[in-house]
């Protein structure tokens, strides 16, 4: 039985309540030769839609329960680093240095203690020790499986999002465009007026890692990133042992995401909303901070991490794990103000194969040398076909989406939570059909959609969210295996909603 999930349009209301360059340094940069278009307005989780009568009956996502993601072999043991009274503060800030004193409480320490522009308000240690990595609850991907214990060692992490002043004032220092295809707050060679405080956005992973190599520092890795989201096990119910309170689903804790949380697409009852249809300033939401105090780490704006994603990357015993050594492919966390809900988790998984424009970054300063996963670098291939519509395709955009197969039910139900593998945009050419070609990983099964986008939602300059407003079909193939390149799939697209 062919059961849509609705790309679901929305309007601008504010939810109630509130070129890659090359480098030398990391071999991991984008594939200088890979073609780029303009990417998707809205990515990541779509909330399933049943059908019902001549209308739609639109899904809640509720906040995420990790209850059933724990195993007593996760219940790692660990010793944290005691707090020490004889501590250095060489440059007489305030704050005594992380490195020696790593058990003290981050809020105390400093994370360059030979430079008194860096404190806990700009950069927060996170201690050495031990987190649980991952989800198995009903919003999670195929790609956050299994829950795993990772062992990290020290490291610093910038408390806010790099903001748009910042990034732009080290375009001009290295005499650099931005090279990405929906660059925000920078028109014409110049920041836009009052937008310096608010997130770099449309930033591509080359120039993020650059930006954050300059800045004598580095993107952090996916683990990291995650540790500082969810918390390590020192601040459980047990401070030297991991327990099930430390499977912390959001930043804040375990509510469910509101726009005083976090700035996105409020998705967890009746039709999305967006919170404000824009970002926010980095330091702006302070009831959304993560358990160290980070801001942000919850939409607002996608954020890049070191890591080559990879779906198969999870297993255990990790210790400092930096992602495959090889990829084309980039790892984002957290969630952007067009995301919904599902995307706020601290595990939620995305990645620049499918990118959306609200994509930004944040640095961390690590001392000690990561490991590359021992997992082989992804191979593609294409799946391609033809895409139909009796009403012919007219509009903004057409989109073409593949999901993980494992992330549908018996009946082809995508549930709230899946990210998308991969997608292609095309300009609808107002005929009757159009074909299209996506690249996937090898050896996957898939679920396959298109949805068209009849120019009508929210906007932020010319951003439009309804991604299926125009209608929307499924492949009437699925679900699809590529061992190899595959060709002739065909997905006739059906009206839209009623609004």
């Amino acid at each position: 039985m062919n059961i849509l999930i609705l790309l679901l349009s929305c309007t601008n209301d504010p939810a109630p309540s509130s070129k890659p360059t090359e480098s030398k340094a990391d071999p991991r940069l984008h594939n200088p030769n890979r073609k780029k278009g303009p990417h998707p307005p809205n990515r990541g989780v779509k909330p399933g839609m049943k059908a019902k009568g001549p209308g739609f009956l639109p899904s809640s996502t509720p906040a995420e329960d990790l209850s059933g993601s724990w195993n007593d072999a996760l219940a790692q043991q660990f010793t944290p680093p005691p707090a020490q009274s004889d501590c250095p503060d060489q440059d007489g800030d305030g704050f005594v240095s992380a490195l020696l004193c790593p058990g003290n409480p981050p809020s105390t320490l400093d994370c360059d203690d030979q430079n008194p522009a860096v404190t806990p308000q700009t950069e927060i240690w996170i201690p050495p020790g031990p987190f649980l990595m991952g989800s198995q609850s009903s919003h999670a991907g195929s790609d956050e499986k299994p829950v795993h214990t990772v062992k990290l060692s020290g490291y610093c992490l910038d408390r806010l999002e790099v903001r748009s002043q910042d990034w732009f004032r080290w375009l001009q220092e290295t005499k650099r465009e931005p090279s990405g295809s929906d660059v925000r707050n920078i028109k014409e060679g110049k920041l836009e007026s009052n937008r310096g405080d608010y997130p770099a956005e449309g930033v591509t992973w080359a120039e993020a890692y650059e930006y954050c190599i300059a800045q004598g520092k580095t993107l952090p890795t996916e683990a990291q990133w995650e540790k500082a989201a969810r918390g390590g096990c020192e601040l459980g119910k047990e401070s030297n042992r991991c327990d099930p309170a430390d499977l912390r689903p959001y930043p804040w804790g375990t509510a469910a995401p509101t726009c005083a949380l976090a700035n996105h697409q409020l998705s967890t009852t009746g039709m999305p909303k967006l919170c404000v249809s824009d970002t926010q300033k980095v330091d702006s939401l302070p009831d959304g901070a993560g358990p160290y105090g980070h801001l942000h780490l919850s939409g607002n704006v996608w954020e890049y991490v070191l890591d080559v994603w990879h779906p198969k990357v999870y297993t255990n015993g990790r210790i400092d794990p930096s992602g495959p050594e090889s990829g084309t492919f980039h790892v984002l966390r957290g969630g952007g103000w067009n995301t919904f809900s599902t995307n706020m988790r601290a595990a939620n998984r995305f990645h620049d194969l499918v990118m959306g424009s609200a994509t930004g970054f944040r640095c961390a300063r690590t001392p000690t040398s990561s490991t590359p996963d021992p997992v082989p670098p992804l191979t593609m291939v294409t799946i391609s076909g033809t895409v139909r519509s009796n009403q012919g395709l007219n509009g903004r955009a057409l989109y073409i989406t593949a999901f993980d197969a494992a992330d549908a039910d018996a009946n082809g139900m995508l549930a709230p939570g899946r990210s998308p593998i991969s997608e292609q945009k095309l300009t609808p050419n107002q005929k009757k059909a159009q074909t299209f070609s996506l690249s996937v990983p090898q050896n996957g099964s898939y679920i396959l959609s298109a949805a068209l986008d009849a120019g009508t939602g929210a906007n932020k300059d010319d951003y439009i969210s309804a991604s299926g407003s125009g209608g929307f079909g499924q492949a009437k193939q699925n679900p699809i295996s590529a061992p190899s390149s595959v060709s002739d799939i065909d997905i006739t697209i059906m009206s839209g909603p009623q609004r």
